[in-house]
């Protein structure tokens, strides 16, 4: 599995999960900015940890 396939299941899985935790009550609908801002800042920190570990560094 590559990034852009990772990319896609995100982005397909997302959306619909947050709009029926604010369907349900679970998140008021004024804080769904915040939550896809945070879970997008989330998966950069992880990709950036992941991709700049020590040994992949240029000599």
């Amino acid at each position: 599995m590559n990034s852009d396939m990772l990319g896609g299941i995100i982005r397909a899985f997302f959306p619909p999960v947050l709009a029926y935790t604010v369907g349900a009550g679970l998140l008021p609908a004024g804080d769904y900015g915040a939550v896809v801002a945070g879970v997008v800042s989330l998966a950069t920190a992880i990709w950036s940890v992941h991709t700049n570990k020590t040994g992949k560094t240029i000599k």
